[in-house]
C-alpha cells in the first residue's frame, strides 16, 4: 500500500516577504504624506497671497478716508515730493512706515529695491529672496488710479502710460456708477518673470510696472496675445510679451481684489466685454455673470 503524505498548506508569508511588504507600506506612506505636505504648503501660500491682497485693499480704502482720494498712480503726493507709484503711497497703511520713511529721506535712493512680504503673491515666480528686484504680485488697476483711466470709454485703450495724470479718484465717489464690488482695484500680476519682474515703484512706462489695465481687452485670457483680457498661465517667455497685463499662475483663474473689500476668482473664459466693464469703475453697465468660475 503506498502512502501519501499530506502536507498542509502554508498560510501568511515568509520573513522575507513580510519585509518587503511593509517597506513597500512605508513607502507608500511617504508619498502621500509627501502630497499632503505639498498641497498643505500651496494651500498656505494660496492663503497668504488672498490675505495680503485683501491688505492691499483695506489700504487702499482707508487711504481714501484719510485723504478723501486714492493715491496716483504715479507722482508725488504729501510729503513724498518726488513721483512714485501706488504701492509706495501705500505703506504708511500697510505697517510699512519706517521704510516708507527711508524713502522718503532718499528720495527714492534707498527702500525701493526693498522686499515686502504684503506684496508677495502665490506662484513659481514668487523669489522673496531676491534684493535686486522691489519685488511684488499686485498690480494696481490704471483705469482707477488715473484720470485718463477714469474718462477713458471702456472699451477703448487708454493714452500712452507716459501720458497719465496723476489720478484723483476716491472711494466710493468714482465708483458710484458701477459700484465698489463690481470693480477691480488690484490684479495679481507675476512678482518675478524671465530676466525681470514686477517692481512696486517702477515707472508705469517700464515693462515691469505694477500696473494693469492700460489696453482694453479683445479676445478673453491667452498666455500671450496682447489684446487679451488678462495672460493665463503664461511661461517665462511668454510673460515678457505684455508686461503691463494681469497674470494667472493657475487654469482656475485670476486672483483680483474688488473695491469693497472682496477677493474673487476671475474666469480665464471671461468675455472681453465683462473684463472692460470690471476694470473699468465708472461704466454704469450692468456687470455680466461669465467672469465667475
Amino acid at each position: 500500500m503506498s502512502m501519501h503524505v499530506f502536507r498542509k498548506k502554508r498560510l501568511g508569508f515568509n520573513a522575507i516577504e513580510l519585509v518587503v511588504v511593509i517597506l513597500v507600506v512605508f513607502m507608500l506612506l511617504g508619498l502621500i504624506l509627501a502630497a499632503v505636505r505639498i498641497q498643505r504648503d500651496t494651500d498656505r501660500i494660496v492663503v497668504s497671497a488672498r490675505n495680503n491682497l485683501k491688505q492691499m485693499t483695506i489700504a487702499a480704502n482707508n487711504f481714501s478716508i484719510a485723504f478723501k482720494r486714492l493715491p496716483p498712480a504715479f507722482d508725488k503726493f504729501g510729503k513724498l515730493t518726488f513721483p512714485t507709484s501706488a504701492h509706495v503711497h501705500l505703506m504708511p497703511f500697510l505697517e510699512q512706515g519706517p521704510l516708507y520713511k527711508e524713502i522718503l529721506k532718499t528720495k527714492g535712493q534707498k527702500g525701493t529695491s526693498e522686499v515686502i512680504q504684503v506684496f508677495l503673491g502665490e506662484g513659481k515666480f514668487r523669489r522673496a529672496t531676491d534684493d535686486a528686484v522691489g519685488v511684488q504680485s499686485f498690480a494696481a488697476n490704471f483705469r482707477v488710479f488715473s484720470d485718463k483711466g477714469v474718462e477713458t470709454p471702456f472699451d477703448a485703450d487708454m493714452v500712452p502710460l507716459g501720458a497719465i495724470e496723476p489720478g484723483t479718484a476716491s472711494i466710493p465717489k468714482t465708483f458710484q456708477e458701477d459700484g465698489t464690488s463690481n470693480t477691480i482695484i488690484f490684479a495679481t500680476k507675476f512678482a518675478h518673470c524671465g530676466n525681470g519682474g514686477s517692481r512696486y515703484a517702477a515707472n508705469p512706462i517700464s515693462p515691469f510696472a505694477a500696473f494693469f489695465g492700460q489696453n482694453a481687452a479683445k479676445v478673453s485670457a491667452h498666455p500671450s496675445n496682447p489684446a487679451a483680457a488678462f495672460q493665463s498661465q503664461p511661461n517665462d517667455t511668454q510673460c515678457l510679451t505684455s508686461p503691463l497685463m494681469a497674470q494667472c499662475f493657475t487654469e482656475y483663474g485670476l486672483n483680483v481684489a474688488m473695491a469693497d473689500g472682496s477677493i474673487r476668482l476671475i474666469n480665464p473664459a471671461v468675455s472681453p466685454r465683462t473684463w472692460n466693464q470690471l476694470v473699468q469703475p465708472n461704466d454704469g453697465m450692468k456687470v455680466e455673470d461669465d467672469w465667475l468660475p
